[in-house]
This record gives structure tokens, C-alpha cells and sequence, in this order.
């Protein structure tokens, strides 16, 4: 069945498993709204049907119409923390595994920030700066 399949989405075939695997494993941001500039804002990730604390947890953001843009990175005991060139010194990323959560602040706000923003859990390798 995968035959006709590149290395590429063979791997990611094989790395689903059995369908439905996945479907459960769920992140929800809240938080964000209007702010204006020189404001603060926190963002919550709320993370459920997976162990969460066994996973490194990323912020993405993305301006209408502009590209993904890398925010930050938190490993999973929060012993690596790094953040994207463009919030290095605003931005603040914490996490607690007990409560499945992650949260996102970022201060100073510039016109620049209005994006949508989103985090993700890294289940592979690779830069996440350059996914």
C-alpha cells in the first residue's frame, strides 16, 4: 500500500501507526486579544490525551499573511530554554507538566507581534527554528 509512497511520507505512515493514534492528542492556546503597543500579553497552552511532560513544547507565530515564524523553545524538564531573534529579551515561555500546560508572555508589544500564535509538541528531531 505504501509502496508508491516517498521516504518521506513513508516515514510519517509508519510514525502514525494504527488510524486514530493521534486524533486524541490535543493543544489548545487561549489568551492574546487586542493589546496596545508597549502592553504585555500572556498565552496558555493547554495540552491533553498525551504526557505532556514528556515532550519539548514550542511557540509558532504567523502574521496575516506573512510566514511561520519560530518563538521559543522550552525542553521538557525546562532545562533548554531559547527564543526567536525577534522576542529574545520580551518574551518569557514556563511550563508545568502537572497541569499539561504551557504559557507564552511577551512584553513590549509591537505592531510587529499582532499574529496568530500557536504552540506545538516536538514528537522528532530536527531544528523546530526551521520547521
Amino acid at each position: 500500500m505504501a509502496g508508491g509512497l516517498g521516504p518521506r511520507l513513508l516515514a510519517l505512515a509508519l510514525a502514525l501507526g494504527p488510524a486514530g493514534v493521534w486524533a486524541q492528542w490535543r493543544l489548545v492556546e487561549s489568551g492574546g486579544g487586542q493589546r496596545a503597543p508597549g502592553d504585555s500579553v500572556q498565552l496558555s497552552c493547554q495540552g491533553s490525551g498525551f504526557t505532556f511532560g514528556n515532550y519539548d513544547v514550542l511557540w509558532y507565530r504567523q502574521a496575516p499573511g506573512g510566514s511561520l515564524e519560530w518563538v521559543s523553545y522550552l525542553s521538557y524538564y525546562s532545562t533548554t530554554v531559547k527564543y526567536g531573534k525577534s522576542v529574545e529579551g520580551r518574551a518569557s515561555v514556563s511550563r508545568d507538566n502537572s497541569q499539561s500546560k504551557s504559557s507564552l508572555s511577551l512584553s513590549s508589544l509591537v505592531p510587529q507581534d499582532s499574529a496568530h500564535y500557536f504552540c506545538a509538541v516536538r514528537t522528532g528531531t530536527g531544528n523546530p527554528a526551521e520547521l
